[in-house]
């Protein structure tokens, strides 16, 4: 081989499949630093909710359907109980954190907190309003599987802050095992939600048939 062949000119560039899975392999490391990240801080402090805002962020560059159910800007709805105090505490808390974050699974968008009033009502708010994310906080553990009823073929990805949110319904819930966080993802659920993860999401949770 001559010095001519090694010309940029004469190199052909990195293809579209070997760059999309140097780009999968860093939103994979990305993850996994999160995950570390909220290990060492969940063993200090419980559930920090900065962290998971930003693992939320993250596991949506997982969902192949996410883009397409949130159109171009993804709208995000945290939910907590009315007159509970430490479910409105972590409510105002979750919203300000995801409000920090630079996007969500590579989208634009926009958050909004609001009490839960009945699973029927919510899930006609999700669908009007087309909310890409419904998070759920303490408090609203009991009436998650309702709140799964209703959402059944409704497109959105609901996100509880335990493990026993998605135990109920929710899609993903943030558990702590042998005190490390883990995901816990609830399959049936986000099949019935147009919530389709890839396997590498898959591999990191705890699941739920």
């Amino acid at each position: 081989m001559s010095a001519r062949d090694l010309h940029p000119s004469k190199i052909a560039p990195p293809s579209k499949l070997g760059r999309s899975r140097v780009s999968r392999a860093a939103a994979l490391v990305s993850l996994l630093l999160v995950i570390l990240a909220c290990r060492n801080l969940y063993a200090e402090s419980g559930a920090p909710l900065t962290l998971q805002a930003l693992l939320l962020a993250r596991v949506c560059n997982y969902d192949r359907n996410f883009k397409a159910r949130a159109g171009s800007v993804a709208k995000v709805l945290v939910m907590h109980r009315r007159g509970d105090p430490d479910s409105t505490f972590e409510g105002t808390g979750l919203a300000k954190a995801i409000a920090d974050l630079h996007d969500i699974g590579g989208l634009p968008f926009n958050v909004e907190e609001a009490g839960f009033g009945d699973a029927e009502s919510l899930a006609k708010r999700c669908r009007a309003d087309k909310i890409a994310i419904l998070y759920l906080t303490v408090g609203l553990e009991a009436d998650t599987a309702r709140i799964a009823t209703a959402l059944a073929n409704v497109g959105v990805l609901t996100v509880g802050s335990s493990a026993r949110h998605a135990e109920n319904g929710a899609v993903i819930g943030f558990g702590v095992e042998e005190a490390r966080p883990k995901l816990v993802i609830n399959l049936k659920q986000a099949a019935a939600q147009n919530v389709k993860f890839k396997a590498e999401v898959l591999a990191l949770a705890r699941l739920i048939q």
